[in-house]
């Protein structure tokens, strides 16, 4: 037993030896890269932000804000934490008439832009607000898709550690520590560092280190009119870069195309498969980081009863997509593997980028049916289909937890089916969406990510998490007693290998 012990931690530590380069999606909840599956502002709901830095060191952020359509940046911007420091924002309506949506924070670490000063803040620090931009898909940008504030309405993050901040040069740690006020040195001195003659305008290296990880963060999705709060953990990558990729303010780089290669030009993605560990390699960074969220089948529950006021949504954010999908990526008319279409190419759907999907839903007493949830349906598959970078499918027949845009609206699927010859109410349960079938519900041999070395996973890179929200109206008159729960999906990813790969 010692031995056989003894001979898996040394073929583990080979493993982990033979790539200075690979990514893991950390099942601990820290890392260099986060990615929040999801914000919103519609119908009185808010996303409440947080970024916690857990280190001794000072981090170099980049923030990118993407609208749920195709993926496309609506804000970036430079964010910089002192050891131990922790960031809180508010993403929220305008209200100003043009339909968007803006961030704002009364938090004082470092923003570059700084962030305009809606809260009274001097000159460089952190609380203000910053508008989401419609210019990254409008006019010489413009995809296909909707144009306009509106399209900034829901969507996803990615938060990005650039490297950490030291005092070597020009004393930047210090300038981005809080003192006992609670307000930084001195922000006005790393804005300075990006203008015209600036530090890092001239060298964007100084004191800056190779990232360290050690990030984590949440996000609060709350209408408070209504009782609601949907809270959600952002998904932590680690082994991401082991070089510094800082970047001026308002670059589209780093993003989760930036992964570090070894000298072999790849970058290694270590992926649970059933109970073991596969390494696949890749000459993409990006595929390396759909390979951590890559899942042939989705699971999760659901709850749907008009009577008691519930309804559920599942949320499905693909955060790579626009790599395979956004013509500014690839070809006018051809979508690269796992994904199908090109986002706007698809005459019969416009302003979608569609893959099928096959739902499933089980009862608690395992009677099941492919009906009863909210998918888009394709207009010429007449099939689900999952179609943006961000989906939201109900189970409440176009009723929406999320007050989504995604959710497709008309046709009701029923909550009452038939089986073993009898009529089944069906409110409660749990389903499935499987990503490895096309619109014909046969195995899509295109949804699949093939490595170098011979691994091949088949599905699609997705995260998300059901919303369920309960209306309570047995009570007091008066008495608001709405409740809330936000679920994570839990998946399965199928492997094949070619040898001498060889799959757990």
């Amino acid at each position: 037993m010692r031995n056989t012990m003894a001979i898996a931690i040394t073929a583990a530590i080979g493993i982990a030896a033979s790539s200075a380069e690979a990514v893991v999606l950390n099942p601990r909840g820290t890392g260099q890269v986060l990615i929040y599956p999801y914000y919103t502002v519609n119908a009185g709901f808010g996303t409440l932000l947080s970024l916690v830095n857990t280190t001794l060191e000072g981090k170099a952020l980049k923030v990118h804000i993407r609208e749920g359509y195709n993926g496309r940046s609506v804000l970036d911007f430079n964010l910089y934490l002192s050891p131990f420091d922790a960031w809180v924002a508010q993403i929220f309506d305008t209200s100003d008439g043009s339909g968007g949506a803006a961030i704002a924070t009364n938090d004082n670490s470092c923003t570059v832009p700084a962030f305009s000063k809606a809260f009274g803040a001097g000159p460089g620090i952190g609380p203000g607000v910053a508008s989401f931009s419609d210019a990254g898909y409008s006019g010489a940008n413009a995809d296909h898709g909707p144009t306009g504030p509106a399209r900034t309405r829901e969507g996803y993050l990615e938060i990005i550690e650039m490297g950490t901040v030291s005092n070597a040069q020009q004393s930047t740690l210090s300038a981005i520590t809080h003192g006992s006020s609670g307000v930084p040195s001195s922000c006005p001195q790393v804005v300075k560092a990006w203008t015209t003659g600036g530090y890092w305008t001239t060298d964007a290296t100084t004191d800056i280190d190779v990232p360290g990880g050690g990030l984590f963060g949440a996000e609060s999705i709350i209408n408070v009119g209504e009782g609601l709060m949907y809270t959600v953990n952002a998904a932590a990558i680690d082994g991401f870069s082991s070089v510094a990729q800082h970047t001026l303010p308002g670059s589209v780089s780093p993003d989760l195309s930036s992964a570090s290669k070894t000298s072999e030009s790849m970058v290694s993605a270590f992926v649970p498969v059933g109970a073991g560990m596969v390494e696949a390699k890749f000459a993409n960074p990006e595929d390396a980081i759909s390979a951590l969220f890559m899942a042939d089948t989705l699971y999760n529950e659901f709850v749907v009863d008009a009577g008691i006021g519930v309804m559920t949504d599942w949320l499905v954010t693909f955060p790579t997509k626009r790599f395979y999908t956004d013509p500014a990526f690839v070809s006018s008319t051809t979508a690269r593997m796992p994904f199908d279409a090109v986002f706007g190419a698809d005459p019969n759907a416009t302003s979608t980028s569609c893959s099928a999907v096959r739902p499933q839903r089980f009862s608690r007493e395992e009677l099941t049916t492919s009906d009863g949830i909210d998918f888009t349906v394709h207009p010429y598959w007449m099939t689900a289909a999952a179609c943006y970078a961000t989906n939201v499918f109900a189970f409440s027949g176009g009723a929406s937890a999320l007050a989504s845009n995604f959710v497709r609206t008309g046709e009701v699927f029923p909550s009452v089916i038939p089986a073993r010859d009898v009529t089944v109410v069906f409110p409660a349960g749990h389903a499935l969406i499987d990503f490895t079938k096309d619109s014909s519900y046969i195995d899509d041999s295109n949804h699949v990510l093939a490595s170098t070395n011979g691994i091949s996973l088949r599905g699609l890179p997705a995260i998300g998490f059901a919303a369920i929200d309960y209306v309570n109206g047995n009570v007091t008159p008066g008495t608001l007693a709405n409740y809330s729960g936000a679920y994570p999906h839990r998946s399965t990813v199928a492997c094949t290998a070619s040898a001498p790969a060889v799959c757990p």
